[in-house]
C-alpha cells in the first residue's frame, strides 16, 4: 500500500506539474514580449534585410579586389585538320605590377568601404531595435491612457448615479444632473479617442514588424531609468566620416603617383606542347617545353600630365570639402549631444514634478469625493478636481514612457547597446 500510494502521489505530482507548466506556457503565448518581437522584427524588417543584402554586395566587392592580385592563368588546347602540326596545348601564366598599381589602391578603398559597411549594419540593427522599442512603448502608453480613461468613465458613471439619486430626492438641481451627464459623455468621448490612438499605435508597431497582429496583449517589460551620467563618445557617423577622409587621401596619393614616370614589371610563364615531329601525344608531358619572360618597362607621358594635374586638383578639392564637412559634423554631433543632455535633465526634472503633482491630485480627489458626498462641494468643483487628477495621471504615464524612449535615443546617438542587448 505504501509503495502504491507513493506511485500515485508521484503520478499526481507529475500531472499537477504538467498542468502548471501548460498554464505557464499558455499564459506566455497570449502575450507579446518586447525582446521576442525585436528578434522577430530583425528577421522580418524590410529595411534591415535590404541593408544585409547590400552589405553582402560590399563584401563581394572586397573579395573581388583580393582576386585582382592573382596572376592571369589560362589552359588551352586545339586541333587543326589542315596543318602539319594538328595539335597544340599549353599553360600560360602572366602578371604585371606597376608603380601606380590600380589593384592596390582599389583594395585599400574596398577595405575602407567594408569597414563602413560593418559599422552601417550594426547601426542599422540598433536603429531597427530602437524603432521597434519606441513603437512598442507607444502602444503601452496608449494602453495606459485607455485604462485611465476607462477608470474616469467608471468614476463619472458613479457620480452620475449619485447625482441622479440626489436629484430624485430633490437634493440637487437639474443643472447638476445635466452637468454630470455632460461630464459622463465627455468621459465616453475621451475613452473612444484613447482607444483610437491605441489601435493606431498597435497598427504602426506591427506594420513595421511586417507580421500579422494576432491580437495578444503586450507584456510590460522590466525597464529602469538610468542614473548614470552620460559622457560624449564619437558616434559611428563620425568614425565613418574619418574613414571617408582616409579613402580620399588614398585617391589623392594615387593621383600624385601619376606625375611620376610609369614603371611596370611583367612576368610570364609558358608551358606548351611542342607538336610534331617531337611527339603526337598531348599527354606526353615530358615532351612539353616551358619559357620565362621578365619584362621591365619605363615611360613618361608628356601631354597626359596636363590631364593628371586636373584630376589631382579635383581630388585635392574633394578632400578639402570632406575635411570641412567632417569638422562641421564633429561640431554638430557635440552640439546635438549637449542638446540631448539638456532634454534629458529637463525631462527628469519634469518627471519628478509630475510625480509630486499626481500624488497631490490623488489626495485632492479623495477629499473632494468625501466633500461632495457631504454636500460641501459642488459638482462643478468635483469635475474640476477629477479632471486635474486624470490630467496628472496621464501626464505622469506619458513622462515615464518618454523617459524610457529618450534613454535609448541617447544610447543610439552614442552608438551604444540598445536595451543593453543589441
Amino acid at each position: 500500500m505504501t509503495i502504491t500510494r507513493l506511485i500515485n502521489l508521484s503520478i499526481a505530482s507529475i500531472i499537477l506539474f504538467s498542468i502548471f507548466l501548460t498554464s505557464q506556457i499558455s499564459a506566455k503565448e497570449i502575450q507579446y514580449d518586447l525582446y521576442e518581437l525585436i528578434e522577430l522584427g530583425l528577421q522580418q524588417s524590410i529595411p534591415f534585410q535590404t541593408e544585409m543584402l547590400q552589405n553582402k554586395n560590399i563584401y563581394s566587392s572586397l573579395l573581388s579586389t583580393y582576386l585582382d592580385f592573382l596572376p592571369n592563368a589560362s589552359v588551352s588546347a586545339s586541333r587543326s585538320l589542315i596543318d602539319d602540326q594538328p595539335k597544340s596545348a599549353g599553360f600560360y601564366l602572366s602578371k604585371s605590377i606597376s608603380l601606380n598599381e590600380p589593384t592596390y589602391f582599389n583594395w585599400r578603398r574596398a577595405n575602407i568601404d567594408w569597414q563602413n559597411a560593418r559599422l552601417d549594419i550594426e547601426e542599422n540593427r540598433k536603429s531597427t531595435v530602437f524603432e521597434i522599442f519606441s513603437r512598442y512603448i507607444r502602444v503601452l502608453e496608449a494602453v495606459k491612457r485607455v485604462e485611465i480613461q476607462r477608470t474616469n468613465l467608471e468614476i463619472q458613471e458613479k457620480i452620475y448615479e449619485q447625482v441622479e439619486l440626489l436629484f430624485n430626492q430633490q437634493q440637487r438641481a437639474l443643472i447638476d444632473l445635466k452637468q454630470s451627464e455632460i461630464a459622463l459623455i465627455n468621459a465616453q468621448i475621451s475613452l473612444e479617442n484613447a482607444d483610437i490612438q491605441y489601435r493606431q499605435a498597435r497598427e504602426n508597431l506591427f506594420l513595421y514588424l511586417n507580421i500579422e497582429d494576432l491580437g495578444y496583449d503586450l507584456s510590460e517589460p522590466i525597464l529602469s531609468i538610468t542614473e548614470v551620467e552620460y559622457e560624449y563618445e564619437s558616434p559611428v557617423a563620425l568614425i565613418q566620416a574619418e574613414n571617408n577622409l582616409r579613402k580620399s587621401s588614398i585617391s589623392l596619393w594615387q593621383t600624385r603617383l601619376d606625375f611620376l614616370p610609369s614603371l611596370s614589371i611583367s612576368y610570364s610563364y609558358n608551358y606548351s606542347y611542342p607538336g610534331l615531329p617531337y611527339s603526337d601525344d598531348l599527354f606526353a608531358f615530358d615532351k612539353y617545353r616551358d619559357s620565362y619572360t621578365l619584362f621591365l618597362n619605363a615611360s613618361y607621358s608628356l601631354f597626359n600630365q596636363l590631364q593628371h594635374r586636373q584630376v589631382y586638383y579635383r581630388n585635392q578639392r574633394n578632400l578639402r570639402i570632406q575635411e570641412m564637412q567632417y569638422d562641421y559634423l564633429s561640431n554638430s554631433k557635440e552640439r546635438q549631444f549637449g542638446q540631448l543632455m539638456r532634454e534629458w535633465e529637463n525631462e527628469n526634472k519634469i518627471y519628478g514634478l509630475s510625480e509630486r503633482r499626481y500624488e497631490l491630485a490623488l489626495d485632492n480627489l479623495d477629499m473632494a469625493q468625501e466633500m461632495f458626498n457631504l454636500g460641501i462641494m459642488s459638482l462643478l468643483e468635483l469635475d474640476q478636481v477629477t479632471s486635474d487628477y486624470l490630467e496628472a495621471e496621464i501626464d505622469l504615464s506619458s513622462r515615464y514612457y518618454q523617459l524610457l524612449i529618450k534613454q535609448e535615443e541617447i544610447n543610439l546617438f552614442l552608438s551604444r547597446r540598445i536595451l543593453d542587448r543589441w
